[in-house]
């Protein structure tokens, strides 16, 4: 089948494994540029994505129709075990895998691994930190979407987490709404499900 060459909000959002808000940020920034504004309605062409995509080397590779792929990065198998379940159960269009060590996610991430990362960022003796450092210093995997998630929140790790590359730092135990909306994934859960908070690193 032909690649579509005129995009929808939505669709771009897809496929750079991003919200379309933050899209619309990237339009009113200048640094995306719309094919077709009729209305209500946004049209991307597919050749100026590509071209978005090379500058900030990221990967738009997969079909439209993709699953996007999440890499939990954890050490307490049962948050991980959690996740996995959550995700699966909540979205045709996710697929998650756990890790409990940053060595596991280093062989994950050079298999081709994930299109977002959801990474404790106090793993033990600094692994967390040091693994989100060398995600967005790698020049093949510094297109992968990262999101760090800790213990006890504060201005200082957001601030550290957005010095690293994350998108937004969660604080656990996770608010399952925030979760999804700072990993750019619709969906919706029960509100008697939703806990704690986060805070976006934006």
């Amino acid at each position: 089948m032909a690649e579509k060459t005129q995009l929808s909000v939505d669709e771009v959002a897809e496929l750079l494994m991003t919200s379309p808000l933050r899209v619309f940020e990237w339009v009113q920034q200048g640094r995306l540029h719309v094919h077709l504004q009729d209305g209500l309605n946004t049209v991307f062409s597919r050749e100026d994505l590509r071209f978005f995509a090379q500058m900030r080397g990221l990967n738009i590779s997969r079909p439209d129709n993709g699953r996007q792929r999440i890499l939990i990065v954890d050490n307490d198998p049962r948050l991980t075990r959690f996740l996995v379940d959550l995700f699966d159960t909540l979205s045709e269009t996710v697929v998650a895998t756990a890790v409990h060590t940053a060595f596991e996610a280093g062989q994950h991430l050079q298999r081709g691994g994930p299109d977002i990362v959801l990474m404790d960022l106090m793993l033990s003796n600094q692994e967390g930190v040091e693994m989100c450092r060398r995600i967005k210093s790698d020049h093949a995997t510094r297109h992968v979407r990262l999101v760090t998630m800790v213990d006890y929140l504060n201005a200082e790790q957001v601030q550290r987490s957005l010095m690293l590359g994350a998108e937004a730092c969660l604080a656990k135990p996770l608010d399952h709404q925030k979760l999804f909306k700072a990993m750019g994934l619709c969906m919706e859960i029960p509100e008697e499900n939703v806990v704690a908070g986060t805070e976006t690193c934006q």
